[in-house]
C-alpha cells in the first residue's frame, strides 16, 4: 500500500464513522439520491434547517451496492453503519463540490449546523481530534504491513490484539491517541514504540498508596526476575508507563524512579493493558493508567475500577457459567487522595494471564472484536476466513453457533443475578478448540463497564460494601444493566460481526430473535418474556458519541432511541417504523 492510499484510505475509515455517527444521532438531515448511469446510490447529508432540493452546504457520500435503508417523508430514519458507505464522498455549497476523505475538513464543512450544540473552540478541538485519529489509522496501517499475516487458530492472544487494526468499528475516534496535560504530545511516529512501552518501576510512599487484594505479593516474583531492590518497611515498589511519569510526579511528590525496562511487554489493544513476555514467567497482565484520550475517555484507571477489581473478580467466578472464563484481576493499587482525578494517574492493576491456561486445553483465544475486522488487504472478515465461510448458509450456521454460545453465557447472570456484563468485542475474548475450530466458550475482562444490580444480588447475599460510593457499576436500575448488555453486546458484538458476514438483510437478526427466544424461553418463563421484550422493543438507545463529547460527558451519557435492529424484519418491523419517534435521553 503506498502512502498516498494509506492516507486515503485512513481518512475514509473515520470520515466513514463520523458521517454514520452524525446520522444517528440526529445532528443532521440524511436522504438518498440515485445518480449516474449505473445508479450509484448517495447519502446526502443537509442541516435541519435546509431545502434538500437546494441547500446552502451538503455532504455527499456513496452507498455500498445494496445496502438496506428505511426512509420516512424522504429522510432516512434507520441506523446507518459506517461500512455501508464507500469512498465517494464529497462536500458542497451552491456554487461549488469538492472530493475530499479528511475527516477534519468535512467537519468543518458541517460545523455551522452544530453551533446549537457546542462553542467554536469546542468543534475546532473535535476537528483536530477528528485528524488526530485519522493520522493515527494511517500509521496503524503502515504498522500492519509489518505484522504476521497468515493469524490461525495456533496464534498467540497477542496476536490477534494486533490484529484489531482499525479500532473501534462505530466511533469517529476509533484511533484517537491524544495525550494530555501534563503528558508530552504525541504524534503517530510515537505509536510503534507505545505497542512495545518501557515500563518504569517507581518506589513511592506507602501512605500516599492505596492496596487492594493481592498485590504485593503478586508482583515480588517480577521484581525479583528483573532484579529490582526491595523498598524500604515504607515504601512500595509500583510499575508504571514510562510516558505517565510526568503526571506521577505532578501528583505523587514521593515517586522515585527504580529501574526502567524495556522490550519485556507488548501493549494490548486498549494500549494500557501490558502481556509479559513469555520468558520472564509472569502469569497476570499489568493494567496501567496513561494520560491520554483514547477513543472516548481519558485512559487512567480509577480508585473504583482498583478497589472493585478483586471484589467482582470473586462474585463474577461465583456466578458466572463455567464456560465464561475470568480475566481475575488479583491486586491493584492506586493513589490514597482523596480527590479521583488524582489519584486515577497512578494505579495498576495485576489480572489473570489466561494464555497457559487456554494452552493446557488445547485451546486459543481470540479477541472477539477481530472475528468483525479484517486484514487491511481484503474486505473478507476473519471469521470468514478462519472458518472458510464461503457461501451464505455456512456464515449462518456458524453465526448461529457463535450467538448460541455467547447468549447462553451472558444472558441467564443478567436474568437470575442482575450482572450485565460489557460483552462488546473488546472485553470478551474467544475460546476456540485449536484442533477443531469449535468455540469452546468466552472469557470476560476490564469490569469498569459492567452493571450490577444491586437489588438482586443482596437477595443472594452479596455485599458490595467495598466499592467507594458514586461507582458507576452498581445501579439499582434493571433497565440500566439491560440497556448495557442491548447496547454492548446487541448493537455492538452481535451487530457489527452479523454486518461483517453480510447478514444484516440475509436473516441474520432473525438468528439472534430465534436464540435470544432459546436462552430466556419467553413463552414459558415471564421474567424471561420481560427481558425479551425489552430486547425486541420497537426503538432502542443508541449512544450518541458526538453530542457526549460536544456535551463533555463521559460516564454521564446522551442516547437516541433509534428503531430497533433487533427487531429488524420481524413481523412487526414496517409497523415500528410508520410509529417511530426520535427522542433524546441525557443522563
Amino acid at each position: 500500500m503506498t502512502a498516498t492510499s494509506r492516507k486515503n484510505r485512513a481518512g475514509f475509515e473515520t470520515t466513514s464513522r463520523l458521517l454514520a455517527q452524525v446520522v444517528n444521532e440526529g445532528l443532521a438531515t440524511a436522504r438518498v439520491k440515485t445518480s449516474g448511469n449505473m445508479h450509484q446510490e448517495y447519502l446526502i447529508l443537509t442541516s435541519h434547517q435546509e431545502s434538500f432540493e437546494n441547500p446552502e452546504r451538503w455532504v455527499k457520500a456513496g452507498l455500498l451496492p445494496d445496502t438496506h435503508y428505511e426512509l420516512r417523508d424522504g429522510q432516512v430514519i434507520s441506523l446507518v453503519r459506517p461500512g455501508n458507505l464507500k469512498p465517494l464522498i464529497s462536500i458542497g455549497t451552491f456554487s461549488m463540490e469538492t472530493e475530499v476523505l479528511e475527516p477534519e475538513v468535512i467537519f468543518e464543512h458541517m460545523r455551522p449546523w452544530l453551533l446549537n450544540v457546542a462553542d467554536e473552540s469546542l468543534l475546532q478541538e473535535i476537528g483536530r481530534e477528528l485528524k488526530n485519529s485519522s493520522d493515527n489509522q494511517e500509521k496503524w496501517l503502515e504498522i500492519s504491513e509489518c505484522m504476521e499475516r497468515a493469524l490461525n487458530f495456533d496464534s498467540s492472544s497477542i496476536e490477534w490484539e494486533r490484529a484489531m487494526v482499525f479500532g473501534h468499528p462505530s466511533h469517529p475516534y476509533h484511533r484517537l491517541c491524544y495525550a494530555q496535560v501534563p503528558l508530552k504530545p504525541h504524534s503517530p511516529n510515537d505509536l510503534p514504540g507505545m505497542l512495545t512501552p518501557s515500563i518504569a518501576f517507581v518506589s513511592v510512599l506507602r501512605i500516599d498508596m492505596h492496596l487492594s487484594g493481592l498485590f504485593e505479593e503478586t508482583l515480588a516474583p517480577l521484581l525479583r526476575t528483573l532484579d529490582i531492590p526491595n523498598p524500604s518497611d515504607d515504601r512500595l515498589v509500583v510499575p508504571c508507563l514510562v510516558q505517565q511519569l510526568p503526571a506521577i510526579k505532578t501528583y505523587f511528590p514521593s515517586a522515585v524512579v527504580v529501574k526502567t525496562t524495556k522490550e519485556c511487554a507488548d501493549a494490548q489493544t486498549s494500549m494500557r493493558t501490558l502481556t509479559i513476555r513469555p520468558e520472564l514467567g509472569f502469569p497476570y497482565h499489568i493494567k496501567l493508567s496513561l494520560a491520554c484520550n483514547i477513543t472516548s475517555a481519558l485512559r487512567t484507571i480509577t480508585p473504583w475500577s482498583t478497589m472493585g477489581g478483586p471484589v467482582f473478580s470473586e462474585l463474577l467466578e461465583r456466578f458466572l457459567p463455567p464456560d465464561m472464563w475470568v480475566f481475575r484481576e488479583i491486586g491493584s493499587i492506586t493513589g490514597n487522595q482523596p480527590d479521583f482525578n488524582q489519584a486515577k494517574h497512578f494505579s495498576c492493576i495485576l489480572r489473570d494471564d489466561l494464555e497457559r491456561k487456554a494452552q493446557a486445553n488445547d485451546e486459543t483465544l481470540v479477541l472477539a472484536a477481530v472475528l468483525a475486522q479484517h486484514p487491511p488487504e481484503t474486505n473478507t472478515s476473519y471469521a470468514e476466513i478462519l472458518y472458510n465461510l464461503d457461501d451464505l448458509q455456512k456464515k449462518k450456521n456458524w453465526f448461529r453457533k457463535y450467538t448460541a454460545c455467547l447468549f447462553k453465557l451472558t444472558i441467564p447472570p443478567l436474568l437470575d443475578y442482575g450482572i450485565a456484563l460489557e460483552a462488546h468485542g473488546q472485553n470478551l475474548v474467544v475460546r476456540i478448540c485449536r484442533q477443531t475450530g469449535d468455540i469452546k466458550g468466552f472469557a470476560v475482562r476490564d469490569f469498569g463497564g459492567i452493571r450490577l444490580h444491586v437489588p438482586t444480588l443482596q437477595e443472594y447475599g452479596v455485599g458490595l460494601d467495598a466499592i467507594p460510593s458514586g461507582s458507576a457499576v452498581l445501579t439499582n436500575s434493571l433497565h440500566n444493566a439491560w440497556s448495557k448488555v442491548h447496547h454492548s453486546m446487541l448493537q455492538n458484538h452481535i451487530g457489527f460481526l452479523l454486518s461483517a458476514l453480510g447478514l444484516e438483510q440475509q436473516g441474520g437478526w432473525t438468528i439472534v430473535r430465534e436464540e435470544l427466544a432459546n436462552v430466556l424461553n419467553p413463552d414459558e418463563n415471564k421474567r424471561g418474556l420481560k427481558l425479551y421484550d425489552f430486547f425486541v422493543a420497537d426503538t432502542m438507545p443508541f449512544k450518541c458519541f458526538l453530542m457526549m463529547r460536544m456535551e463533555g460527558k463521559y460516564r454521564d451519557y446522551v442516547e437516541r432511541e433509534l428503531p430497533n435492529i433487533v427487531a429488524m424484519n420481524s413481523p412487526r418491523w414496517k409497523e415500528i417504523l410508520k410509529t417511530y419517534q426520535p427522542r433524546l435521553h441525557h443522563a
